[in-house]
């Protein structure tokens, strides 16, 4: 089982490398800004392995322990992505040596993906309160709400966007001006490799948590989450490494706009769309914590002390589950 852990660690870490070597050259091809590369085509890349979760939860099975990991893999991943996912990218200035100068982004992008998720996510959660026939409502509206998102995204990074080509070739094809579709193929395989990575990282510590007797809720919003949120804030690391931090918090901030749309609509749609006591505060942290962010970012600088403060959401939420237990 620990060869297990340890080939999809190494295998997300080898896959994270080719994966932002690849999305730089990818957003420059396209002409997108970094902001743009960063909200869009690494948070959709990476977003995509732990949709599967609920997907599969939801639409193979009816037992109440599978509706209970899909409904944790939808309120988790965003829940870790605003708390923890903050927190590793303030240790990361830290150990970059910045402690002083903190973490500069693009305040657009950045921005809008924070407000549309508090947003999309605030109207994800207030749907629960909702009667059954709204929901299919909601769900649509989440969808249509995100594809406009993602084109004023688009509108905004392609006009007059700085164009700068990225500071390291593509690994897999190493010229001044490498043709996209090698470009293509290197994104592609590299995201398959973060794919099957996550799996065996999550089939190993599904083993593990297998021995501990507890809920598959909170095994599904603290284990699988954890597990499957690992290439963005990797990827957001090897940026922060580069000095590129546009596009490490646009990789976060992407992929939770992602996860506070499309996924919530998949559980409008699928699912009685219910919460429990613990389902409801492990969302509302998840939206504070997002709000905390947004209201420290409005300068674009965002200090360490800061990002590492939305890590106490994730530790409040730790410690009223030890509380309960």
């Amino acid at each position: 089982m620990l060869v297990l852990l340890v080939a999809g660690m190494l295998l997300i870490v080898l896959s994270a490398d080719y994966f932002t070597n690849g999305v730089e050259w990818l957003g420059y091809g396209l002409g997108f800004s970094e902001g743009v590369s960063g909200s869009l085509l690494a948070a959709l890349g990476t977003a995509l392995p732990e949709t599967l979760v609920p997907l599969m939860a939801f639409a193979f099975s009816g037992s109440g322990s599978q509706q209970g990991i899909g409904l944790g893999a939808i309120l988790g991943a965003p829940f870790m992505l605003a708390t923890l996912g903050f927190a590793i990218i303030g240790l990361g200035v830290w150990a970059s040596g910045r402690r002083a100068e903190g973490l500069r982004v693009s305040k657009e992008a950045m921005l809008s993906d924070l407000r549309f998720f508090l947003a999309a996510f605030g109207l994800a959660l207030a749907a629960a309160f909702f009667p059954p026939d709204v929901h299919r409502l909601v769900g649509g509206i989440l969808v249509a709400g995100y594809l406009i998102h993602a084109w004023r995204l688009v509108r905004q990074g392609t006009t007059g966007a700085n164009r700068v080509a990225p500071d390291q070739p593509l690994h897999f094809h190493h010229s001044a001006r490498p043709p996209l579709a090698v470009v293509w193929l290197q994104v592609g395989v590299a995201l398959f490799g973060l794919i099957v990575g996550a799996h065996f990282f999550v089939s190993a510590l599904g083993e593990v948590t297998g021995w501990v007797r507890v809920s598959s809720f909170l095994v599904s919003v603290i284990v699988t989450p954890l597990a499957t949120e690992l290439p963005e804030v990797l990827n957001s690391v090897i940026w922060l490494r580069r000095r590129k931090d546009t596009l490490a918090v646009g990789n976060v901030t992407g992929a939770m706009a992602f996860q506070a749309s499309l996924v919530p609509a998949m559980g409008l749609w699928l699912t009685p769309w219910h919460f429990s006591t613990l389902e409801t505060v492990t969302a509302g942290l998840a939206w504070l914590a997002a709000l905390w962010t947004l209201a420290r970012s409005r300068d674009g600088i965002l200090h360490i002390s800061e990002l590492l403060a939305a890590g106490l959401f994730y530790l409040a939420f730790i410690g009223l589950v030890i509380a309960i237990a």
